[in-house]
């Protein structure tokens, strides 16, 4: 009996992207479907509820900007959200 296991690449990074404009199961579906089919991406997660998709992607082939290309494509939006904070009280690395 064969017991291969697929694992991930090493290189292999995961991401996480706001998505809008969904409105049923059939648009996280087809998101899904799309990501799935590029070049470079291994998996590929659409969580309605949420508005976000989860994709597991080889960076020396395809990237995040491609990914949120893919999903413009597709008829959807992504949101890009940042925040910087200001920490004090740190006195060492740990």
């Amino acid at each position: 009996m064969d017991k291969t296991k697929t694992t991930a690449s090493p290189t292999e990074q995961q991401a996480t992207v706001q998505i809008t404009g969904m409105t049923c199961s059939a648009c996280a579906t087809r998101i899904e479907k799309g990501l799935s089919r590029m070049d470079g991406v291994s998996r590929a997660n659409v969580n309605l509820a949420l508005e976000q998709a989860t994709v597991g992607f080889d960076p020396t082939v395809s990237g995040l900007p491609q990914i949120e290309d893919k999903i413009r494509s597709l008829g959807y939006d992504t949101i890009k959200e940042s925040a910087d904070f200001d920490i004090s009280g740190m006195t060492c690395a740990a």
